[in-house]
């Protein structure tokens, strides 16, 4: 990728992670050279970026928050990750308002709080924090420069910290999904909903824990699973699913008052 680098005339070459980011428009790995006039300044509508999402990607350890207000379901039946249900309507985020503002008193999954940073695989196999260079909120001018003189400054630091902190729970979450894949727990469920004929009818289709797996399992795997944490985070996930109906409400409501009704 060739930008122009501070205004300069000469042209310069911005290193972009390979592969694409869920929600990055335009990922770059965050350095001196390229950003050192940069920073961070919060925009007026922090989530406006998420108002088309139907779901938000999870970390393990979030799963007991996430919970609370969402159906937390799994992506796949291997290399799964667990997903916060944000919407029931196509390309409509049910939890940010017009003025990109998420819902008070909701959970804000860690994902999208750490937007617009991230950890990345650099040259070498090394971890790289990357920006998106395409949001609003990154311009010269900022509340917060990226960098003082050669060093990040304290702030900039502390979002470095919690990216690490996000990228070392991901860790975690692939070694619990990678046990529920083993253990053949995950099974493809479906949600539904009493249409106006009182009939059930389908709203998604999902990857979720097999109750009568997870109960059919031996003593020692349940122990095993109870030792790591995995089985806190099974339960948290199977309570969630109550709030397919919770969410069915929300969709009914939001589509009543874009109706006038």
């Amino acid at each position: 990728m060739n930008d122009k680098a501070n205004g300069g005339d000469k042209p310069a070459t911005v290193k972009t992670p390979q592969g694409s980011m869920f929600l990055y428009k335009q990922p770059e790995y965050l350095n001196r050279e390229d950003h050192g006039d940069l920073g961070w300044t919060p925009p007026e509508k922090p989530f406006a970026f998420t108002r088309e999402i139907m779901s938000v990607p999870l970390v393990a350890g979030e799963i007991s928050s996430a919970q609370k207000h969402y159906p937390v379901v799994f992506s796949a039946k291997e290399n799964s990750v667990p997903m916060a249900v944000v919407s029931v309507i196509k390309d409509r985020n049910m939890f940010v308002d017009a003025d990109g503002k998420w819902e008070a008193n909701c959970y804000i999954p860690s994902y999208l709080r750490r937007h617009p940073f991230a950890v990345a695989r650099g040259e070498g196999d090394q971890f790289a924090i990357v920006i998106d260079r395409a949001c609003s909120g990154i311009s010269k001018n900022p509340e917060s420069p990226f960098f003082d003189g050669d060093k990040l400054t304290d702030k900039t630091q502390a979002i470095v910290d919690f990216c690490g902190q996000f990228e070392a729970e991901r860790t975690r979450t692939r070694d619990f999904t990678t046990n529920l894949t083993e253990l053949g727990l995950l099974t493809e469920q479906r949600a539904t909903h009493p249409g106006k004929d009182g009939e059930a009818r389908p709203i998604a289709t999902f990857f979720a824990v097999d109750v009568e797996k997870l109960n059919a399992l031996p003593a020692s795997e349940l122990e095993s699973m109870h030792q790591s944490g995995f089985l806190s985070f099974i339960y948290a996930h199977l309570f969630s699913l109550e709030n397919w109906k919770r969410l069915m409400s929300r969709s009914n409501a939001i589509i009543g008052q874009a109706n006038g009704s």
